[in-house]
Formats: structure tokens, C-alpha cells, sequence
């Protein structure tokens, strides 16, 4: 038994100090970026409505003050609201009673990218071997648009788009890690974690019936009766967390789903909606767009996002894991239900009216991230080697290509 115990130690330090190695490489590819872009990860980004929004909170305000024209607020009946969802908010808000209105957010911004990170090693190993989780995990953070979200360029790296996106990585792939836990209490927390991810981007919403159906699959009972009471408990902190949202939309623009996007002036002086589907084909146009060759230099579309290919590979990568197990007959129930959810993730994202503005690759589409990596790894498969190369080199040129375009 000692045996045993002294061998269970031993390879869960080593699993340790193999996730520790990952976060280091990451941390100082993301410290090589932000050398050449101007990030200073202890200063505080200005482009914060998250702070702004905390201050308000703590004056016992819903509304801002001010109009901030550099910022995307909500105009309606004549006050001023943040437009993004405010799970963001608390941990801005705690930082404010240490640090004020100069929060650290651009630091937070990359912890939450590193967590994510730490997540994303936690699912790719349960699967595959170490090192090939540690291989996967760095794809993940640095072959694609999260490292520019998380380094971004000057004065942005915390902003409020960034925060939240770094914030819903983070969350999404801990719900992704923890729903498949022996443990009630921790599959609680994946649905709870997934809850706070739709505060920060609500798209996320769309896989919380995944989720349930991967927590039914752990509780089921005798009959469906049985296992929705079973499910009941796991659903009441999530439940409360979808209401906080509700009422304070209610409280800002008396509307429980609206969180301000239709407010912004924007939409309000052209009369366009937020998701239109008759722009699918323009922005789908635009993120298969790649990027050029002009003296001697790479030039990237500065807007609507370029190459989701290059940008965001998980998505080729997840899919033909799956499409790979199907024809081979391994795929499963979630796998189909996960990959279908991506796809109406994909798609929900195309109907934006203008597919993201200032971004380096498709940064919308980084949302899907998590959910792609968990289908790469359920394959259970080794990273082959034509796949290795192939991550490697889109590393280097995603590495590349955020220091280039910061420095358009």
C-alpha cells in the first residue's frame, strides 16, 4: 500500500512540475510579445470599463458618471451604463479597495490567461500523456489568437474586451475540467464556473446543455424523473447566479437579457441589430481572408478578423479529431453534441454585424477554445508527428504575427 502511495506522489509531482514548465514557457513567450508591443502587465489599462463600472458599485450607482467617449458604454434614457456583462466586475471591484481606480487589470488580464492555461493541461491530461499535454496546452495558449488577447499592445492589454475574454477562457475550461470529476461538490463548480463564463461572454450560454447532459450522464438514475431531481441541486447556485443577471438588467435597461449592446450608439443611430444573419456570408468572407505579402512583410486585415485557419487552428484540429473517431466509429454521444455546439457557436457568430473590430486574427471565435480542446483530447490519440510540426510552425507564426500587427 505504502508502495503504491510513494508511486501515486511521485507521478503527481511530476505532473506538477511538467505544468509548471508549460506555464513558464508561456509566461515568457508572453513576456517576449509584450516586450515588442508595449504591454506593461503592472500598469493600468484605461480602456477599462470593468473599474469604472466597480467604483459606480461601490457608490451604490448602476450608472457611470461620465460619458468616457474612448469606451463602448450603453446610452439609455440619457444615463450611461457599461455594455458588457459584469461578471468582470467583482474581482476589479475587490482590487479597488487595494489599488482604487488604477487596478492592476492588465495583470489580472494575463492571470486569467495562465489559469486558463493551467485548466487546459488539467483536461489534455487526463487523456493524453504528459508530454503531449504539456505539446497541446502550448498550442493552445500561443498557436492562435488567445496570446494576443491576453499580451494585446500598449495600453490595452486590460481592457474591457480582453478582461472578459481571458475571464470566460478561464472559466469555460475549468467547467470543461471539473464536469467530469468523481466528486459532487466539483461538478457543482463546473456548472457554477460556466454560470459566471456567460457574465463575461454570453455566447457561452450555449454550452451549458452540454454540460447538463454530461452531468445526467454521471447521475443518472432509474428513470429521467429520478435523475432531473438528482440534477436539481447542482442546478440552484447556477439558477441564483442567472437571476443576479436578470435583475440587474432589469434594474439598468428593464429588459432581464439585455446587457447594453443594443444600446450602444452604434446600433441606436443606424438602426442595425447586434446579430443580423445577412451578415454570415461578408464576415465568413472575411475570416477565411489571408493575411498578405508586402514588402517583405506580412500585412493583416485590421478588422473582421483574417485567416481563422491560421488564427484560431483549434478549430481544424478539433474537428478532424472528431471527424477521425467518427469514421473510425469511436465517436460518441458528446462528441457529436460538442462538435454541433461549436458549430452553432461558430455560426452565432458570423450574424454579428461587424465580426469584431481592432483584432489580431478572429478573436471572437478564441471563445470556442475550450470546447475544442476537449474534443482534441477525448480522442485519447498521441500527438502525431505531421500534427507536431504542423502546431509548431503555426506557433512561431502566431508568435510572429501578434508582434507584426502590434506593430502596424
Amino acid at each position: 500500500m505504502k508502495k503504491k502511495e510513494h508511486k501515486f506522489k511521485r507521478l503527481l509531482a511530476t505532473d506538477l512540475s511538467a505544468l509548471v514548465f508549460t506555464l513558464l514557457l508561456i509566461l515568457l513567450v508572453s513576456l517576449f510579445v509584450a516586450s515588442h508591443t508595449g504591454t506593461r502587465f503592472f500598469s493600468h489599462s484605461i480602456a477599462d470599463s470593468y473599474t469604472l463600472q466597480a467604483l459606480a458599485w461601490r457608490e451604490g450607482k448602476t450608472t457611470l458618471s461620465d460619458e468616457y467617449p474612448w469606451l463602448e458604454l450603453a446610452i439609455y434614457q440619457g444615463e450611461y451604463y457599461v455594455s458588457f456583462p459584469p461578471a468582470p466586475t467583482v474581482p476589479m471591484l475587490l482590487l479597488s479597495f487595494v489599488f482604487g481606480g488604477a487596478t492592476p487589470n492588465s495583470l489580472f488580464t494575463l492571470l486569467y490567461f495562465l489559469g486558463g492555461c493551467a485548466a487546459a493541461f488539467c483536461i489534455a491530461k487526463r487523456y493524453l500523456s504528459r508530454t503531449h499535454a504539456a505539446a497541446l496546452t502550448l498550442f493552445v495558449a500561443l498557436g492562435g489568437s488567445l496570446l494576443d488577447i491576453a499580451v494585446s499592445g500598449g495600453g490595452y492589454s486590460g481592457a474591457v474586451w480582453y478582461q472578459a475574454q481571458m475571464l470566460s477562457f478561464l472559466l469555460t475550461t475549468l467547467a470543461f475540467l471539473w464536469i467530469e470529476s468523481e466528486r459532487p461538490r466539483t461538478r457543482a463548480a463546473s456548472l457554477i464556473a460556466i454560470a459566471l463564463a456567460v457574465g463575461c461572454r454570453p455566447l457561452q450560454a450555449l454550452y451549458v446543455p452540454f454540460l447538463l447532459y454530461m452531468l445526467y450522464r454521471r447521475v443518472k438514475k432509474e428513470t429521467l424523473l429520478q435523475s432531473v431531481r438528482a440534477m436539481l441541486p447542482y442546478m440552484a447556485v447556477p439558477a441564483m447566479v442567472a437571476a443576479a443577471y436578470g435583475a440587474y438588467n432589469m434594474a439598468r435597461f428593464h429588459h432581464p437579457f439585455e446587457f447594453g449592446h443594443s444600446y450602444l450608439p452604434e446600433y441606436t443611430t443606424s438602426g442595425d441589430t447586434v446579430f443580423d444573419f445577412s451578415k454570415v456570408w461578408r464576415n465568413l468572407s472575411q475570416i477565411f481572408s489571408p493575411p498578405r505579402l508586402a514588402h517583405g512583410m506580412l500585412t493583416f486585415s485590421i478588422t473582421g478578423g483574417f485567416a481563422v485557419y491560421l488564427t484560431n487552428p483549434m478549430f481544424p484540429f478539433g474537428v478532424a479529431r472528431v471527424s477521425e473517431r467518427a469514421l473510425r466509429k469511436e465517436a460518441m454521444a458528446p462528441d457529436y453534441i460538442l462538435l454541433a455546439t461549436v458549430a452553432i457557436h461558430f455560426t452565432s457568430f458570423l450574424t454579428h454585424r461587424t465580426n469584431g473590430g481592432w483584432q489580431y486574427g478572429t478573436r471572437y471565435l478564441a471563445d470556442a477554445v475550450p470546447a475544442l480542446l476537449f474534443l482534441f483530447a477525448r480522442a485519447k490519440k498521441p500527438i502525431r508527428l505531421f500534427e507536431s510540426l504542423a502546431m509548431g510552425t503555426l506557433m512561431l507564426f502566431n508568435v510572429y504575427g501578434t508582434i507584426v500587427f502590434h506593430a502596424l
